[in-house]
């Protein structure tokens, strides 16, 4: 996405002339390139917030509108308070059509992968990419279809089709992947034994006990023979 922004050049003649800049809505910001002299510039706070905005979904070419010219840019770095969050100061780089740019693309997932559905744990590991390539083929974002990512797949920076840019990060580098969860330990109950007709504590201590009315043993017997006699 290229955006056009409005921006005036300045020198800082006095102390505190940068902290009344910013009190006046005004973001102190140089601009470089390649074999060119820095220029210190400002842009107002309102313009450049809508592109802030826009910067956290996709990547944004300027055109930069100084001295009645447009200059081709990309934002280097934003400065903030640490504190406050205030921003604080811009740095844009001058481009040419025929020079190769560097510069970090979002990454967009699109789709709904099938592993979910399934239980998986969908991890991206890349939010953003560094790529470098020619001004006109720079990509605002890149798409990344997970419509047929299943348990245990993983999608790579290699499988992105996109020719005109070369990425900064190796092409086995991972994008995506689709984690099998652990299943959850199964407890199991410990065993019963039970004596039969007889259910519990009871039981057992039951069977552990005499039974009344037990039969006598052969010694009971021969002894009752013995007294019969002897009367």
């Amino acid at each position: 996405m290229i955006i056009d922004l409005q921006a005036t050049s300045y020198e800082a003649v006095k102390k505190g002339d940068i902290k009344r800049m910013r009190k006046e809505g005004k973001i102190p910001a140089v601009i470089y390139g390649h074999k060119e002299k820095s220029k210190r510039i400002y842009v107002l706070f309102q313009e450049f917030k809508k592109i802030v905005d826009i910067l956290r979904q996709e990547a944004v070419t300027i055109n930069l509108k100084l001295n009645g010219k447009k200059l081709l840019c990309v934002i280097k770095s934003i400065q903030h308070n640490p504190v406050t969050g205030e921003l604080l100061h811009i740095d844009f780089q001058h481009i040419h059509k025929k020079e190769k740019i560097r510069a970090s693309i979002p990454v967009h997932l699109i789709g709904v992968a099938p592993g979910i559905k399934k239980g998986g744990i969908q991890d991206q590991h890349l939010y953003d990419v560094v790529v470098k390539c020619l001004p006109a083929e720079l990509p605002s974002h890149i798409d990344v279809d997970i419509s047929s990512l299943d348990l245990g797949q993983t999608i790579h920076l290699g499988d992105v089709d996109l020719p005109q840019v070369e990425f900064e990060l190796p092409k086995e580098s991972t994008i995506v992947s689709m984690l099998i969860p652990r299943a959850a330990p199964v407890e199991v109950e410990p065993e019963k034994v039970e004596v039969e007709g007889v259910e519990g504590e009871e039981g057992e201590k039951e069977a552990a006990a005499p039974e009344e009315g037990k039969e006598e043993t052969t010694s009971d017997k021969k002894e009752a023979k013995k007294s019969d006699k002897a009367q």
